[in-house]
């Protein structure tokens, strides 16, 4: 239906502006960049207007569609939610990658090469994501699934060998916290994630 194609086409800058808080918020972790901290702020303030005001374009939709076509739109719905709740979670990213930024807190190599390892795949899983909006792939879909689904085994996976090193004393003690706030923000991306996928799949 017209609505629904009205509907898909809101996603693109969506998750353009998604791919680019994400890659701000590893410039920012990677080079202490208080101009890419910034950014993911900004982009943050965006995103806040952007799924607010598409979710008010479909709840004016949904408001005068038959119930033939309710489900569908919910589905639209629910998905923009979840998306809302993803731009708060990687914008609460700001306050632990700020604090090592200005505190030049540092982090051991293999925390370091894990942290780039997770923003490679959560950027992945978003253009994957829109990818899979835009082509309603089945296999797309299922990708999706399993994509996210390695995400929030590989953040299990990093705090479980952070703490071994942590114990071994092979990472800074005020590092840890910071490390188990991206990884919680990934994890979270990545449960997100299979969940917009089985969304889709339905």
């Amino acid at each position: 239906m017209a609505e629904e194609a009205v509907i898909r086409e809101r996603f693109a800058p969506i998750f353009q502006k998604l791919g680019a808080l994400v890659g701000a918020a590893r410039d920012a972790f990677n080079r202490h960049s208080a101009a890419s901290l910034e950014e993911l702020k900004k982009l943050h303030g965006e995103l806040a207007a952007d799924l607010k005001n598409s979710l008010d374009a479909v709840d004016q939709i949904l408001a005068k569609a038959p119930d033939i076509q309710r489900a569908s739109l919910v589905r639209w719905q629910s998905i923009l939610i979840h998306l809302q709740v993803l731009t708060e979670t990687l914008a609460g990213l700001a306050a632990p990658i700020g604090r090592k930024a200005k505190e030049g807190i540092l982090f051991s190599d293999k925390a370091v090469a894990q942290a780039n390892h997770l923003f490679d795949q959560a950027a992945g899983i978003l253009r994957s994501l829109l990818d899979t909006i835009k082509t309603d792939n089945d296999f797309l879909k299922r990708y999706v699934i399993e994509e996210s689904q390695k995400l929030v085994h590989n953040c299990n996976e990093f705090a479980t060998e952070h703490e071994a090193r942590l114990i071994e004393g092979l990472c800074l003690p005020q590092a840890a916290p910071l490390f188990l706030a991206l990884l919680d923000g990934m994890r979270t991306l990545g449960q997100y994630g299979v969940n917009i996928g089985r969304i889709l799949a339905q």
